[in-house]
């Protein structure tokens, strides 16, 4: 009988959802397991070796590796959490390489944007372009930079990390990208609009714009558009080849990317006026494939 092919286990860890995927050498998902994160870190730690370890009983094929992808600032070198802001509270300082899984399996750790970018970077949408922007919208908002192929990590881990700028102002406190277009600050742009006691989830909101509500049509246009006006910004000063959108957000429909992409497109100066902006080509499972990926680079390394 001959050998199976062996597997690596990819993980995506965001703010509110985990999976886990065991994955080709070529990029394909055999097998797949999605959870919701669990509510703190000990929690979510004990989810992801509970998917993997069970991922890993799903097969007779060897599984030499581990890539993970997880919300946060990543220290690639110790696979630890530097920062995380409050999508994971209590996130900073978890030691993610340090997870028993599989009899002490070799783990990589990258963050999810990063991992993202690098999936989408050597098989995805930007495997045309040298230098890329890749840009995460879902819960929060997260950004990599990939430059001559690779992946820059800047001098201490944040390159890229565009969810952090400012561009805006609650009275003396400084409003970050992160909380101004993210999908929770679409569904609060809902709610401040129609007065709704509680928060509608994204999806409810988009079902709605795409039954001709107009309240939940300007809540997602304006703050995707808004987004592309920035990336337009970011595009011009870090001057990259193209820019690589994914992310949960993307995933509710043309109406969202349309304004994102008139947004980016009224506010670029004539020299990168023909920036690409590309859709990230491997969809729900980028991070996990780019994490995975990640992980055949540490095994044949």
């Amino acid at each position: 009988m001959p050998k199976e092919e062996a597997l690596v286990i990819g993980l995506d860890i965001g703010g509110s959802k985990t999976l886990a995927g065991l994955v080709t050498r070529s990029g394909e998902i055999k097998r797949y397991k999605p959870v919701a994160t669990a509510p703190s870190p000990v929690a979510i730690l004990s989810s992801a070796r509970s998917l993997c370890e069970s991922l890993i009983g799903s097969t007779d094929a060897p599984v030499p590796g581990i890539g993970i992808g997880s919300a946060g600032i990543i220290d690639t070198e110790e696979g630890s959490v530097i920062f995380a802001n409050e999508n994971l509270p209590g996130w900073t300082g978890t030691r993610l390489a340090e997870l028993e899984i599989g009899g002490g399996l070799p783990i990589t750790v990258e963050n999810d944007a990063r991992a993202l970018a690098y999936g989408e970077a050597i098989m995805g949408a930007g495997v045309d372009y040298d230098s890329l922007l890749c840009v995460t919208v879902g819960t929060g908002i997260g950004g990599a930079l990939i430059m001559d192929g690779e992946l820059w990590h800047g001098a201490n881990y944040s390159a890229g990390e565009i969810g952090y700028l400012v561009v805006d102002w609650l009275g003396d406190r400084p409003l970050i990208l992160d909380q101004y277009a993210s999908g929770p600050a679409i569904e609060r742009a809902y709610q401040a609009a129609t007065g709704r006691a509680a928060r509608l989830p994204l999806t409810k909101i988009a079902q709605l714009a795409q039954a001709g509500d107009a309240t939940a049509t300007e809540a997602i246009v304006a703050k995707a558009r808004r987004l592309g006006v920035i990336l337009a910004g970011c595009a011009t000063s870090l001057n990259p080849a193209a820019l690589v959108v994914g992310g949960g957000v993307p995933q509710i429909g043309a109406l969202w990317w349309d304004a994102l992409e008139a947004g980016f497109r009224d506010s670029l100066p004539p020299p990168v006026a023909a920036t690409p902006l590309l859709p990230a080509r491997l969809g729900a499972n980028a991070v996990l494939l780019g994490a995975a990926m990640l992980a055949w680079k540490m095994v044949d390394a």
